[in-house]
Formats: structure tokens, sequence, C-alpha cells
């Protein structure tokens, strides 16, 4: 019963605003369609939006609701600086197969990041991960596997047990199951990383992010996007500021 409940609250596939044919062409951006295929036989749904001249290959972890024809339009403004742009959906997600969960998440990260190792290594440029709220954790999962160019969580969790019992506090903590422990597998990490987060998040208070940032051990900085909340911290100037200006110079951007 209570695992149930958890699941409806972590994984919101029904939230779409988008139209059913939505493709990122109606954001007037060329693309390929990739299909991935998971370690344990699944096929997920994915798009790349090459940049042109691109110094740059960024797969792109997204968020809890929607699938990726809403999570597309984070897109232009990295196309845009020269750098290609990667978005799958997870299992149980917009046209993937399957069902979510957190083992199964992780496997999708991972053929995720391995299709755009092989094209960025093909193109000649590094590769890099962002992570966005639940996709975060996905995106420590993988860094802290992988030898990546650089790494953003944006909107970062610890745990989904801690988010889970910030949202229902009326139910008691021994109950609730643990899930994505990021915070675990931050010290593995190695590359460098970015930590952003909106300063009124109402769902994952900045305390989370500032946590994962004391904790990491590898080359890192923190930026704090003053009045942004969790939902709209991407339409801050100095969100992609910061982000873009450290993915362009992670060493020049963080301290070790």
């Amino acid at each position: 019963m209570v695992t149930s409940i958890v699941n409806q609250f972590v994984y919101r596939p029904d939230i779409t605003s988008a139209p059913e044919g939505f493709t990122p062409a109606d954001l007037r951006l060329d693309f390929e369609s990739v299909s991935l295929r998971t370690a344990d036989g699944l096929t997920l749904s994915a798009w790349y939006i090459p940049s042109p001249n691109a110094r740059l290959s960024l797969l792109y972890c997204h968020g809890n609701g929607g699938d990726i024809r809403d999570w597309v339009h984070a897109a232009p403004p990295f196309v845009e600086q020269g750098i290609s742009f990667f978005v799958f959906d997870y299992r149980g997600y917009g046209r993937s197969e399957g069902f979510p969960s957190e083992k199964g998440l992780y496997l999708d990260g991972e053929a995720a990041w391995q299709w755009l190792l092989t094209q960025s290594e093909r193109e000649g440029v590094p590769a890099s991960v962002l992570g966005k709220s639940l996709g975060s954790s996905i995106a420590t999962h993988i860094a802290a596997h992988s030898q990546l160019a650089s790494l953003v969580l944006d909107s970062a969790f610890t745990s989904m047990h801690e988010v889970i019992a910030n949202v229902v506090p009326w139910l008691p903590r021994f109950i609730l199951p643990r899930l994505y422990d990021s915070l675990s597998q931050i010290p593995e990490i190695g590359c460098p990383t970015l930590v952003i987060h909106g300063e009124r998040d109402e769902l994952v208070p900045l305390s989370h992010g500032q946590r994962i940032y004391q904790t990491l051990q590898a080359p890192k900085a923190m930026r704090i996007v003053s009045g942004a909340g969790h939902n709209d911290i991407a339409l801050y100037d100095s969100y992609h500021n910061w982000v873009v200006g450290f993915l362009m110079n992670p060493q020049g951007f963080t301290v070790a």
C-alpha cells in the first residue's frame, strides 16, 4: 500500500501538456530519433539534438513529471551555445517500454550514457551529464560509475526518502521505503561538479543541495539561484549563465 502511494508520487509520466506528435522540429531544432536498448532488454525512446560546431555533448536526465516532449524545451539554450543535447525517457515514460523502478532507471541512465559516449567519441567532443530533480539521482549514479567531463546536479536531493518525508510529514518515516540514496554515492564522483539549486525550492529544500555540495570530494562549485523555486529555476538568466559557463570550462569554475 505504502509502496504504491510512493510510486505515484515519485513517477509521474502522466503529467504532460505536450501534443501527441510534438518533436524538436516544432522548436526548429534538427534532431535524430534514437532507440536505446537497456541491459535488461527494454527499448527506450530518446532524441539527439546536435549543435552546429559542437564543443560538448550533454546527457539530460529529466525530472519525474512528463516525458521528453515536455523536457526538450530545455534544449535550445544549450544547443545555441555549442552543446549537443541528448534527452531520453525512462522506462514507463513516453514511448519507452516497461515500468519505472529505481534499479530500472539506473539501467536506463547507463544505456543513455553509453550511447552518448560513443556518439561524442565519434564527434571528438567531451561528454557531460545534467540531472534535474529525480534525474539528479540517475546522473549521480552515472557519475559514480563512469568517467565524465563534468556533472551538473540541478535541484538535487540527498535521498527520495527525505523528499517524501518533507512532502508528507504525517507519514511515519519508518514505513517509507529507502529510495534513491544519492548522498551515499556522492563521494564516488571524481569529475568536476556543479550543484545548482533554487533559493526557494519548495519541494527539495536548499539544504539538500548544500549537503550534497559539502559531501562532494571532487572539484566542485555551488550556485544558488536567488528567488527560484523547484520548477521555475531554468527561467532565470543566471541559471543558464552558470550552467553553460561551467560546462564550457569546469576547471575554471570549480574549486578543488
